[in-house]
């Protein structure tokens, strides 16, 4: 907890100090990571028994009216 603390205060007051632009990467790029990871855990827990993973093509999304 005091890692944190420390770690927030020091990124504040380089903030102050020296000013900093913050820029939001938006939530694709969070979503791109998180699906990353997966697929990464994923191929590496298949490899362990033996297994290989094929990524299956995507289909465009159809449209209903």
């Amino acid at each position: 907890m005091t890692a944190t603390a420390r770690k927030i205060a020091v990124l504040f007051y380089n903030s102050l100090r020296y000013g900093m632009a913050y820029h939001d990467p938006g939530a694709s790029q969070y979503e791109e990571r998180y699906r990353t990871r997966v697929i990464g855990n994923l191929q590496r827990r298949a490899k362990a028994f033996g297994f290989t993973l094929h990524e299956i093509p995507r289909e465009p999304d159809m449209a209903v009216s």
